[in-house]
Formats: structure tokens, sequence, C-alpha cells
């Protein structure tokens, strides 16, 4: 009696949670996708989030550096992103990241879960990127410079109505199925909770670069190191976290799907602090680099790079021939995507919604609109 009235449940939520992703996307939440029909498959897809990471984010760390030309700008689809969530024009880091990882829009503050229906975590939930992976017998990570229960990364492993629910998040991240989420410490990630969830705990460069395949490892680095871009305290820096994940993520011989994040544009944009900002965007591009590197060799992997949102409203003064901030806040600006084959169905100079970035990935994988949200 009890478990039929369970499947009563969640087949009630079902039908009501498709019912209302319909009506949303009649009233123009979910936009359109204006990918093409024709795309190759990819064994390997890694999506590079660069928080708060603008088109004049990118020029302004150019221009301070004189630089011609940053590694992701070499790839041959250059696309863009609007942001907005469901619920405001400007999105927040969490909706932002959910239409990235789960292919659908929420409200801000949301992590992986639908705008109309943020309480039935227990019975629908939209699945994400790396759910899917592993799912499918694909190896799946999640690596930051954020703590690991942030915004970004909490909506690639884990679920819930408000971002501000760290221990919750911590605790799904430690109980996931996920073959690797590194990053900054959190202060509710514990070694007893990461070995009861399967995971090896580590906290040093040293003892990342000791991972064997096959071993399921949660990181727990120094935010500060990361932010001034230095190894102290055995830190690793982003490029060498991308190049260990890959490493790891590779033995699988199904493939897989990383997603990597650099956190610190959006955190020194929004106090203003465009040396600091533009520092981190360089560091980005080495991972990519990396990133870039592996794709080519490997002729199976797709690297896609984009940004969840524009912070700080940076500008180009044409007197004084310098960027500067006007908000220290995020902006509704589109913001870029670089696509490293042109066979991804994503088009140079196409405007896409945030969440249809996600959808094409799930089809760049192989899997279809049973598996996934489909976009009209």
């Amino acid at each position: 009696m009890e478990g039929n009235m369970i499947r009563g449940i969640k087949s009630f939520i079902s039908i009501i949670t498709t019912v209302l992703l319909l009506i949303s996307t009649m009233l123009g939440f979910y936009g359109t996708d204006g990918t093409k029909n024709e795309y190759k498959t990819y064994k390997n897809v890694i999506l590079m989030i660069g928080d708060g990471m603008g088109f004049n984010t990118v020029e302004a760390a150019k221009s301070r550096y004189g630089i011609d030309e940053l590694p992701m700008e070499t790839f041959p689809v250059h696309s863009q992103s609007k942001t907005r969530s469901a619920s405001n024009k400007i999105t927040d880091s969490a909706a932002g990241a959910t239409a990235l990882s789960c292919g659908v829009r929420t409200y801000n503050n949301a992590v992986g879960v639908y705008a109309f229906a943020p309480f039935a975590k227990k019975f629908n939930t939209p699945k994400s990127l790396t759910e899917l992976a592993k799912e499918n017998g694909k190896a799946a990570g999640v690596v930051t410079t954020d703590k690991t229960s942030g915004a970004t990364p909490a909506s690639f492993s884990a679920h819930s109505f408000i971002r501000q629910f760290e221990p919750d998040i911590s605790i799904e991240q430690m109980h996931s199925e996920l073959d690797l989420i590194w990053g900054s410490k959190s202060t509710t990630v514990t070694k007893l909770g990461c070995k009861l969830g399967g995971f090896q705990y580590i906290s040093s460069a040293k003892e990342m670069n000791a991972l064997q395949p096959g071993t399921r490892s949660f990181a727990q680095f120094d935010m500060d190191s990361f932010a001034n871009v230095t190894n102290n305290n055995d830190n690793p820096c982003l490029a060498d976290m991308t190049k260990k994940a890959i490493e790891l993520l590779n033995s699988n011989e199904n493939g897989f799907f990383l997603m990597v994040e650099a956190a610190h544009i959006d955190k020194f944009s929004h106090k203003n602090i465009l040396e600091g900002s533009t520092a981190q965007v360089i560091e980005f591009n080495k991972a990519i680099q990396v990133a870039y590197d592996f794709a080519n060799q490997d002729g199976d992997t797709l690297v896609l790079v984009t940004a969840d949102h524009e912070t700080g409203g940076i500008t180009y003064n044409e007197e004084t021939g310098e960027y500067y901030y006007t908000t220290k806040k995020h902006t509704g600006v589109n913001v870029p995507i670089y696509v490293s084959a042109n066979d991804a169905g994503f088009i140079t100079g196409e405007a896409y919604d945030n969440y249809c970035i996600s959808t094409q990935l799930a089809r760049v994988m192989g899997y279809d609109k049973t598996q996934f949200p489909k976009t009209k």
C-alpha cells in the first residue's frame, strides 16, 4: 500500500512538472534552440566555465598582458550565450550553472532543480550532464577553484532548492557517483564523509598527483592560493588540476565528462579589482590550453568554453584606452562561447539561450530526448 502511494506521488509530481515545463516554454522562459541539426558525437566532453567572464573581461585581460589572442580564441567556433534565469533577466551563479548543467532555466539561488518544482527533489529533478555521463558508463568529474559546495560545482554534483544549504549540498556530493570533485575547502566536507561515500580525501598537489586511475577522490585545496595564483601549501593550479583530472577520467574506456570552473574571475570582479580578474582569465586560459591540447591529440574530445554570466559591467574608455567597472554586481549582457570543433552543432555568430549549451552537449555525447530535456 505504502509503495503504491509513493509511486502515485512520484507520478503525480512528474506529470505536474512536465505540464509546468511546457507552460514555461510557451511563456518564453526556455527560449529557442539555434544549434545545427547535424553534429558529430564525441566520446569525451570538457565544459569550461569562467565565472563572471564577459567579452570585455577577455579584452581587458588581453590589453593588460599585451596578448593578441588567448588560447580559447583560437577555437574555430565563436558564439554567444544569453544568460538570463527563469526568475530574472540577470542570473546568479546558481541558476546560471543549472542552465549549463541540467539544460533548464531555474530561479536565482536554485541548484539543479526545476523552477516550478523546487521541493520535488526526492521525486523529480533535472538530470545533470555528470549524472547522464555516469548513467551511461562514462566517468565524470567536477574541478573548481571555488569551494566545492559553491554554486557552480554544486549544480553539477547536487540538487538543492537554495544554494545556501551548504551542509545538504556537501552531503549529497560526498554520496554522489562522481569520480572526482576537486576545489577549495568547504567547512561541511569531512574526511569521514568522503570515506563513507567511497572517495579518497586529498588536500595537496602531491596527493593529487599520486592518484591512480580507478580511485575516486574528493579534494579540499586552499582558496587563497587559487585567488593569489600561487602554489602555497603545495596547492595545485587550475591547469595542473585539469591535466590530472583528464588523465584519471580518460582511463574509462567509455569516455568522460568534465566540468572545469575558474571561479575567481567573478570574485575579483565583485570587488572591482581588474588586476585580479584579468590575472584569473590568464590562469583560466592555461587550463584551457591543457584541455585543447588533449582534445587535439585525442581526436574524440570536444572542449567548450563559456561563462555563467558577466560580472562588473566592464566597459572600455576610448579616451583613456582603459577598461573599467561600472557595477559590483552581475549584468545581463551576453557572454562568450568558444567551441573546439565546428562539427558539434554550434555556429559562429549565433546567440544561444544558456540552457541550449547543455542540451546540445548532451546530444553531442549521444543522449536523446528521453534522457535529457530537449529544446523546441
